[in-house]
């Protein structure tokens, strides 16, 4: 009996897995998966201005840092060892304290568009095609992997089933560096204006600024 039910539960998931599958052009769609990341890209947006800490850790270089990271839409700050990285939405300054630089991109330009959280999740069902791999410990594991040429080779996501927050986040570059961001201390609906996204040179009397736009 026992042996029959399991087999019905495992057809019945089975079917139900393919039925939130489609093809286009030849494309599996994974639908549920879709799904998951357009309600991730909602609750980013709903519970902004976030606040969270993350520890970031290079897989090649066996090395684990912590960090902070506010965002509001496309407007983020984010301090890692003695880095800053400001963004206001159209501009991104990078600051480093050993050499005491601030260089100065547009956001399309950059190289952090992967901190950038709430535009890489709300373009990420256009920019990549996503799979639902499993459901482990409360969480949906999905594989993002590139329809175009990009900088990755693949992003995985841990998205809280409950809660639709991203828990933690793995980036495989094509270069083959591999970093894994682990969040907490997850605040929402924090005090920050718009002015505060954006580098203050008054804050930075000494540094050099190099524009690369």
């Amino acid at each position: 009996m026992k042996k029959t039910l399991l087999f019905i539960a495992f057809i019945s998931f089975a079917l139900f897995s393919f039925s939130q599958r489609e093809i286009k052009n030849g494309v599996v769609i994974d639908k549920q998966a879709e799904k998951i990341i357009t309600l991730a890209g909602s609750k980013l947006k709903t519970e902004s201005p976030i606040s969270l800490t993350f520890s970031l850790n290079n897989k090649n270089k066996k090395k684990t840092e912590k960090g902070n990271l506010t965002i509001s839409g496309n407007k983020y700050i984010v301090s890692y060892s003695d880095n800053k990285v400001f963004c206001d939405g159209k501009t991104v300054w990078v600051y480093q304290k050993e050499t005491n630089e601030v260089n100065i991109s547009n956001v399309e330009g950059s190289e952090n568009e992967i901190l950038n959280i709430s535009k890489f999740i709300s373009e990420a069902n256009n920019k990549f095609r996503s799979k639902l791999i499993r459901e482990e410990n409360g969480n949906y594991i999905i594989d993002l992997s590139p329809k175009t040429k990009s900088e990755f080779s693949k992003v995985r996501l841990k998205i809280n089933k409950q809660t639709s927050r991203i828990s933690s986040m793995e980036v495989n570059y094509k270069g083959g560096n591999v970093y894994s961001y682990s969040i907490s201390n997850y605040k929402t609906k924090v005090k920050i204006k718009d002015s505060g996204f954006a580098f203050s040179k008054k804050d930075y009397p000494t540094a050099n600024l190099i524009d690369l736009r």
